[in-house]
């Protein structure tokens, strides 16, 4: 990735802005359970959007009492005071790498490209545009660690603070993030994120059609259901289940074979919910529509051979993907019949996007 151009910040450090745009992302090796500040329990793999993302602006001011960073938070230009506590305690973290913070009033100013509660994983996508633009402040101060070649390793660790799959948002087409190591070049770390650039033509250009099948609120945060891993009676288990997948679905992206990337990406979906399902407090996100789209997808598939497969993240919505070359059959699928089970007919077209963050114009 072409690193950071702190030609792009508008202003000085005394009153300064710069805006970025970040890709949500979908993950098929699930990150699900933490340990220590932010650090996964075991290893996962995503892909990140080409449309759904957030656009962030950071605006600063120079404080005279330098008794701390304080902040405002709008989005979509209203001031979104639930978001305070998450925000401020994000920046409390931040403040350790970039120390300046304490001396600056912020404001943040958000906009998504997509609905809320889609299935579409905004608190990666905001988090990481937060994070760009925090880490553009920081390589425009001089912190060393944000200039030149490890800009994004830097803000990949701290949008990783705000929210564990942030992190994977950095970075545009695949990434994965924990301690599996792809080969030599690709090493894992628990701490940011590493892009993963070795596809097969077969996953190079995905389709991912985005079904809602209900937007309601969650009853259980994916916060919540992250600490409900820690003393899960399958927890142990989960850690060797996902690095397994983790072999499986690289080995499979490698060598373009998708029966077997099918085969992971289903089984880490259904997984992921069986936790839920299985925890100390158990709890249910899918919805009957939900097993019924399922379903479907399993049987077109078993009486046409087409390629595509389903994944969801902690909630009811489902991520219905497939190669380029098999796009227009599933487009007429869904119209044809999945739009019946989905809240008043809705879904998202998306696609796998290979550029990834862009910093804009401001």
């Amino acid at each position: 990735m072409i690193p950071f151009d702190v030609s792009s910040v508008k202003g000085d450090l005394n009153i300064g802005k710069v805006s970025w745009e970040a890709p949500s992302n979908i993950a098929l090796v699930k990150y699900w359970g933490k340990k220590g500040l932010q650090l996964p329990m075991n290893s996962s793999l995503s892909l990140s959007l080409s449309s759904s993302k957030t656009r962030t602006t950071l605006s600063w001011k120079k404080k005279s009492d330098g008794k701390g960073v304080t902040f405002d938070l709008f989005f979509e230009g209203k001031k979104k005071l639930q978001f305070q506590k998450k925000i401020s305690t994000f920046l409390k973290r931040v403040e350790e790498k970039i120390p300046s913070l304490k001396d600056y009033h912020l404001q943040f100013d958000s906009e998504n490209t997509f609905p809320h509660s889609v299935g579409i994983a905004s608190s990666a996508s905001s988090m990481a545009s937060l994070a760009l633009c925090l880490g553009s402040f920081a390589a425009y101060s001089g912190v060393e660690s944000f200039l030149g070649d490890t800009f994004f390793k830097e803000v990949s660790s701290i949008a990783r603070l705000g929210s564990g799959s942030a992190c994977r948002s950095i970075y545009g087409g695949w990434a994965s993030w924990g301690p599996y190591e792809i080969d030599d070049n690709e090493k894992g770390s628990n701490f940011y994120a590493t892009p993963f650039t070795r596809i097969d033509s077969l996953f190079e250009e995905m389709s991912d059609f985005i079904l809602i099948v209900d937007s309601a609120p969650k009853k259980v945060s994916s916060t919540e259901g992250h600490a409900l891993m820690q003393g899960h009676p399958f927890a142990k288990g989960r850690v060797l289940q996902a690095e397994s997948n983790m072999k499986k679905l690289v080995d499979s992206i490698l060598k373009g074979d998708w029966d077997a990337f099918q085969s992971v990406v289903e089984n880490e979906a259904l997984s992921l919910h069986s936790l839920m399902m299985s925890s100390k407090n158990p709890y249910i996100l899918m919805h009957p529509r939900s097993l019924a789209v399922i379903e479907k997808i399993k049987e077109m598939r078993a009486k046409t051979g087409v390629k595509c497969c389903f994944t969801l993240d902690a909630g009811p919505n489902i991520h219905l993907l497939c190669p380029k070359s098999e796009k227009v059959v599933v487009k007429r699928f869904v119209e044809n019949d999945l739009k019946g089970f989905l809240e008043n007919e809705r879904w998202i077209e998306d696609s796998v996007g290979d550029l990834g963050p862009k910093v804009l114009e401001c």
